[in-house]
């Protein structure tokens, strides 16, 4: 996460090499050229997170956008297929080239992806060229079941810097036990498609991170999967811990049967009764500063969890980005989140709270070095 104090450590970086080294869910990635506009950028929106004042003091650093509020699987617990959850649609190229023409000079990275399958959206590809034509980073992860080779030709073109795989199990009987709806062997078999066209491209991207989210019924082939990435020749293998606390999903049912008996590849500390114990701190988040969330249908949010669309700030077909995220929703709502986040619905159970790891990877082996 880039704030003050990692701007200061790489000021030589940023100022006279004009990049910035940093990782994204520990894929490393590197930012080049920057301009002196998102240099300058950077320092005031990074003073956000030092500062608990309501109104932004610029133009955010990275965009979480969904490509499609739709997916193709059907995995217990996640919002795709909540009837609450809104904006399931394609995001048309339209929506995504305002934002980026609005936004793009102050962009280091795009986030691809949210509550659905990106490749399901044809113009996923277009959306990363446009990115990358304005020296933006683009990152999206992907179930991988819906895949052609000349879906992996386009990918390659298009020029994405990082691919997350969400390959949650090695053998069909593991996997099937939450991704639901999906094939191990069809990912497995996609992702040796996807390595193969970038060799005979002699590309370097995207940079491949075989994604395993680690539960009770997967924690068991944790060293297959380490193995399983080496053979395939991706870039990375990631654990991730599994996350359940979800508006309308913090429940100790289901961290119960879901949560892995390794405490080490646990998300939180337990109670016996599987609550969550709260002697760790809550997440000093600042995402409604940095961090605007685009909904397929253009609605823009602070926070990819309020998919209910209970904060929206506005939609982008409507008003242009500069009048939603200084307007006064957003300041409302910056206020109300700095005097007590916890009357915030979504907010409340938010899944970076009382977490007991930095991030969300709990380990991870780089391949290709």
């Amino acid at each position: 996460m880039i704030n003050l104090e990692f701007i200061l450590k790489n000021l030589f970086s940023l100022v006279l090499r004009r990049e910035i080294r940093f990782h994204f869910d520990r894929i490393p990635l590197v930012a080049q050229k920057i301009s002196r506009k998102k240099m300058w950028n950077l320092f005031r929106i990074a003073l956000n997170r030092l500062l608990p004042l309501a109104p932004a003091f610029g133009y955010p650093y990275m965009a979480h956008v969904s490509p499609a509020g739709v997916c193709n699987l059907r995995c217990p617990i996640c919002p795709a297929h909540d009837p609450q959850t809104q904006g399931k649609a394609l995001l048309p190229f339209s929506t995504f080239k305002k934002l980026i023409d609005e936004i793009g000079d102050y962009l280091i990275y795009v986030i691809l992806w949210s509550w659905g399958e990106p490749f399901l959206n044809p113009e996923i590809y277009r959306m990363i060229s446009y990115a990358r034509d304005k020296n933006i980073l683009t990152v999206t992860s992907s179930n991988l079941n819906r895949f052609t080779r000349e879906d992996a030709a386009q990918v390659i073109e298009a020029g994405l810097d990082a691919l997350i795989i969400a390959l949650d199990g090695v053998s069909e009987e593991t996997y099937s036990q939450y991704r639901s709806g999906g094939s191990a062997e069809r990912v497995i078999a996609n992702t040796k498609l996807l390595v193969e066209e970038r060799k005979k491209r002699g590309s370097m991207k995207p940079y491949l991170n075989l994604r395993m989210v680690v539960s009770k019924y997967n924690e068991k082939e944790v060293g297959a999967f380490r193995a399983l990435g080496r053979e395939l020749g991706v870039d990375m293998v990631s654990f991730k811990a599994f996350s359940t606390r979800q508006p309308g999903f913090a429940s100790p049912e289901i961290d119960r049967q879901f949560a892995p008996e390794s405490k080490f590849f646990r998300w939180y500390d337990y109670l016996p009764d599987y609550t969550v114990s709260h002697k760790l701190k809550k997440y000093n988040c600042r995402f409604p500063w940095t961090k605007p969330t685009l909904f397929a249908d253009g609605e823009i949010l602070t926070c990819e969890f309020d998919f209910r669309y209970e904060y929206s700030l506005g939609n982008l077909n409507q008003k242009s980005f500069r009048e939603i995220w200084f307007g006064s929703k957003a300041k409302e709502f910056r206020r109300r989140f700095n005097q007590n986040r916890d009357e915030i619905a979504f907010c409340r159970d938010c899944v970076f709270d009382y977490k007991l790891i930095p991030g969300c990877v709990v380990a991870w082996e780089f391949l290709n070095q």
